[in-house]
């Protein structure tokens, strides 16, 4: 890890849980090719997106979706713009997407060259470059391209989210993660580093509070619906089996299970499996 990764992990981890979630939102990239006459090294685009997807939290727009969103034209569009970063900028606007990474395919005698820019879709400008040259029938490693990707991109991107979304009809209550206020409810979508483990705590002045530990995936959305009870009422269906109004954890569009620990104190522990 560089000193610069480790700097900006070190001042998420101070800003806390909740100050992410409302500084950072992620970005949309689409990752195209241009290949000059290349053959080799195929589908690289696409293996540079799962990549993207697996290590970062941003939204990524393969070049095989890229092509469905634009008709199968994308190939074309992108080899008229001959790597010039404003038409390229262009393309990535059709798409919706803040930024692009444009993944260029030459041969240098016998060497393949991989040439990626970094191109912001707002005005056009290359944000990062970076190139390298392989044996021609040698097609990059995984641990290669992961090591591209990381010096294109900024460091921060590295840095993983979850989400945590709090549902309840009680007005005004607080919410705090890990002893800090995120928000009253109705509150927003509330977007952590992950993988994280969280005291979640819901509270009101005249209702029994509802705390419990979550164990929050990147790119997951661990969804609690609490019931806080009045005071002195008969002890609530949660404190004695851990019965939530309702609890998911979403990821695309697949729902995971959670497991429940029955309740021996005022707080349980949540485990969220990894989707499938």
């Amino acid at each position: 890890m560089t000193r610069r990764a480790a700097a900006v992990i070190a001042l998420l981890a101070l800003a806390g849980p909740t100050r992410s979630a409302r500084a950072l939102k992620p970005r949309t990239v689409a990752v195209l090719e241009y290949r000059a006459g290349v053959t080799s090294a195929r589908e690289l685009g696409e293996h540079l997106s799962t990549i993207l997807e697996a290590t970062t939290s941003l939204r990524v727009v393969a070049p095989s979706e890229a092509r469905r969103r634009l008709a199968g034209h994308t190939d074309a569009m992108v080899a008229r713009c001959a790597g010039e970063s404003v038409c390229i900028a262009e393309v990535g606007l059709k798409l919706g997407a803040e930024e692009v990474v444009l993944v260029g395919l030459s041969q240098l005698g016998g060497d393949l060259i991989v040439a990626m820019q970094r191109i912001r879709v707002a005005d056009g400008q290359v944000q990062g470059r970076t190139a390298e040259s392989i044996a021609r029938n040698a097609d990059p490693t995984e641990e290669a391209l992961l090591d591209y990707l990381r010096r294109l991109m900024p460091p921060e991107d590295f840095v993983r989210y979850g989400t945590v979304r709090v549902r309840t009809q009680l007005v005004g209550a607080t919410v705090l993660l890990d002893g800090q206020v995120a928000g009253h409810t109705p509150l927003q979508d509330l977007r952590v580093v992950a993988p994280h483990k969280i005291t979640l705590r819901v509270e009101k002045d005249g209702f029994v509070p509802f705390q419990a530990r979550l164990e929050v995936l990147p790119n997951a959305v661990a969804e609690v619906a609490p019931e806080l009870p009045p005071e002195g009422a008969a002890p609530p269906l949660y404190k004695r089996w851990w019965f939530w109004g309702a609890l998911a954890v979403v990821a695309g569009a697949t729902v995971t299970t959670i497991a429940l620990t029955r309740d021996t104190s005022s707080s349980a522990t949540l485990v969220i499996n990894p989707p499938r």
